[in-house]
């Protein structure tokens, strides 16, 4: 009996052991009480308010409810990143490219407001950091010019920081490896190519002639927003061909970050990503 006890105990995940204690002690003071008379019985107290057996199964479905509703949410902000990014190459050989595009993006901060997660003091934060983004990225599609540009790159870099750190927490303080887990740690990535995407436009804007351009004579003069997409991702993954090359220091400090930031990322996902296998096989 001791030796199946622990068994079933190391099935489990500390949240998970927590949530069936209480459950257990809930449920068997409610018996006990019940059995007892404790509200027929005029000589005894009137005993503390305690969870019914149809609360403690509600909440466990609402537990389970929000579960499923944030694996969907991560997958959903993971499809829209993938959507953006496959399309990116496409979007400025035709008219409507530039719509597309601005649609695309407003989808991709969007999505990432639930896939936040956390209570509703993150969604409230989450919310009122992509509204700028949101509103910039709408205002330069409508009057493009370098002041609404900035606008846009300013907010959507704070809010594309915030995902950012949100995700690379819960990826850590996360209890076991799902479809959740594994759709941030994606994400996270990709969200981190935007990142430095939306800043080194930002350079572009206030700094010009910060890049030196080499791709024959069709290629652009200024850094745009599929070739910074190129540039950013060629150096998140270490794979460049020297068609952009960093002009000014600022742009070759923050390429080197993200280099490195990209090296440091891939090391603590994979990490923890073993740790909390490892963790589970021993359970068995």
């Amino acid at each position: 009996m001791a030796q199946g006890g622990n068994w079933v105990v190391g099935q489990l995940s500390v949240a998970t052991r927590l949530r069936q204690i209480q459950k257990s002690a809930a449920l068997a003071r409610v018996v006990s009480y019940r059995m007892m008379g404790w509200r027929r019985a005029s000589h005894f107290p009137s005993p503390p308010h305690l969870p019914s057996v149809r609360t403690l199964e509600a909440s466990d479905n609402d537990q389970s409810s929000d579960s499923v509703a944030s694996r969907f949410y991560a997958a959903q902000f993971l499809i829209a990143l993938v959507i953006l990014l496959c399309a990116a190459p496409f979007l400025e050989r035709f008219a409507w490219g530039q719509v597309v595009e601005t649609i695309l993006i407003t989808t991709v901060l969007i999505a990432a407001i639930p896939a936040v997660g956390g209570d509703r003091r993150t969604f409230v934060i989450s919310t009122l950091l992509a509204l700028p983004a949101i509103v910039g990225r709408w205002l330069h599609h409508i009057a493009p010019n370098d002041l609404t540009s900035t606008a846009f790159l300013g907010g959507a870099i704070v809010f594309a920081a915030f995902v950012v750190v949100h995700h690379l927490r819960f990826i850590l303080s996360a209890d076991e490896v799902d479809t959740q887990v594994l759709c941030a740690g994606v994400s996270t990535f990709l969200m981190l190519g935007l990142l430095w995407t939306f800043a080194y436009l930002l350079i572009e804007n206030i700094a010009p002639q910060s890049y030196l351009i080499q791709m024959g004579q069709s290629g652009p003069s200024r850094l745009n927003g599929f070739h910074a997409l190129y540039f950013s991702f060629g150096n998140l993954s270490g794979l460049t061909f020297g068609e952009i090359t960093p002009a000014s220091d600022v742009v070759r400090m923050l390429a080197l970050l993200e280099s490195m930031v990209a090296m440091f990322y891939m090391a603590i996902l994979i990490s923890r990503l073993v740790a909390l296998h490892t963790e589970r096989a021993l359970h068995k």
